[in-house]
């Protein structure tokens, strides 16, 4: 993820350290009497400045090749602290223009430990030490220097984000993601938008480290920023490959993918029809090898979508009328007939009895009430009771189908229609 250009980071190098290296013993003196402790009484040597005004010069008419021999000369006649640091301020600019990390890096180190360094430019010079220790993947060393440019008082609205990449690439996945979540927010009060590289960016490392829960967080959040077909398919697939989900919870997933358009391609057709096969829900099975088709996603030669089209075929004719469960569902002393029947109607399209016998199922308990409410509330929605659906949604509280209904919450919340 690219934080930071080159030739912002050339720019940067390039301000506000130098004007202050070849103060004559008179400017020196007037600093000190304007309260400017940087500049006050400064042991600079005759032969040392004057190789240094001429660095300086040609630097200032960008005639860098004399710059930098000028500045040798002053180098090797170095004696104090003061000449270290003036030496540095001329030297910074110099590596900056032939995009010399080392020696840029070289000169940093001198001005940011020195007290002679303007404690305007500090902070400043702080951070640019530690971008240049985070593209050179030293991640202690790049913590280090943007916690200290904090610290100092350094105003950037990538610092957080600078930080978070430092931790998060260094391994300590919570602190970055925290400090990630702070640029986020920054940029929010900003009125600025998030950029969608950074959703990605934490979602890979959440995902690298088996954060589910993080995921399925960082996920939601960019699919409140970027509502789009793309990134619902992208999103739900990503939670379903990180989630630990039994077969049960991996349907209902499927069917959220398949209300948000987010199934991609043939073998999430199959794998949606085959679990829905062997739910004992046929219907749905045909339904979404139909569907496939019609998209053009599974081609009729599909053998495997044949083979569960031809029994779900059979299955459906072998179930008979649901009607004729209906009276033994709701004469039962608990509710799992009634769930069941309440999922072959859900699985056939008629939402209405869906909800019907779910409502039952949890009224006469026995069942599990996260997954009925699941289902409830994926009944609810597609009968166009959102409201409603919302309730069923939050009243799953157990892991991964609460993950799985915020999602749907999500999804109700933006109007249930992607953006192209």
């Amino acid at each position: 993820m690219q934080i930071i250009s080159k030739a912002a980071l050339a720019a940067v190098l390039a301000m506000g350290t130098v004007a202050a290296v070849v103060a004559t013993p008179a400017e020196a003196q007037r600093n000190k009497k304007k309260g400017d402790d940087a500049g006050a009484q400064l042991k600079v040597g005759d032969e040392f400045r004057k190789s240094a005004v001429a660095a300086q010069t040609a630097l200032q008419a960008k005639d860098y090749a004399t710059a930098e021999q000028q500045l040798a000369a002053a180098e090797a006649l170095i004696q104090n602290d003061d000449e270290r640091y003036f030496a540095a301020s001329l030297r910074l600019p110099i590596e900056a223009q032939k995009n010399n990390r080392a020696g840029m890096k070289s000169a940093l180190d001198v001005l940011v430990n020195s007290q002679r360094t303007n404690a305007q430019d500090l902070p400043r010079l702080t951070f640019v030490r530690g971008s240049l220790a985070l593209e050179d993947k030293n991640l202690p060393e790049a913590t280090q220097y943007f916690n200290r440019a904090r610290e100092l008082g350094y105003q950037n609205d990538d610092l957080p984000l600078l930080i978070a990449r430092a931790q998060m690439e260094g391994g300590n996945i919570p602190a970055g993601v925290a400090e990630m979540e702070k640029a986020v927010q920054a940029r929010k009060a900003a009125g600025q938008q998030v950029p969608d590289a950074w959703y990605d960016y934490t979602i890979s490392k959440l995902y690298g480290a088996k954060d589910n829960a993080g995921v399925g967080k960082w996920l939601r959040m960019q699919l409140t920023d970027y509502p789009t077909t793309k990134n619902w398919r992208r999103s739900l697939a990503v939670y379903r490959d990180a989630a630990q989900m039994d077969n049960q919870a991996k349907l209902d997933l499927y069917r959220l993918m398949r209300s948000t358009k987010a199934l991609a391609d043939q073998n999430d057709y199959l794998e949606y029809a085959d679990l829905a096969y062997r739910a004992g829900v046929p219907w749905e099975a045909k339904a979404a090898i139909d569907e496939g088709r019609a998209a053009g996603t599974i081609p009729a030669s599909s053998g495997s979508a044949n083979q569960i089209y031809g029994e779900a075929q059979s299955g459906i004719k072998n179930e008979g009328s649901l009607t004729a469960l209906e009276g033994p569902a709701r004469s039962a002393a608990n509710g799992r007939n009634a769930s069941q029947l309440g999922d072959a109607y859900l699985g056939s399209g008629n939402y209405a009895k869906a909800i019907e016998f779910y409502q039952l199922a949890l009224q006469k308990g026995g069942v599990d009430a996260n997954t009925v409410n699941t289902r409830l509330g994926t009944a609810l929605a597609n009968a166009g009771q959102r409201d409603q659906a919302k309730q069923a949604f939050a009243a799953v509280t157990a892991a991964p189908r609460a993950e799985l209904a915020t999602f749907w919450q999500l999804w109700i919340d933006q109007g249930m229609q992607p953006r192209a």
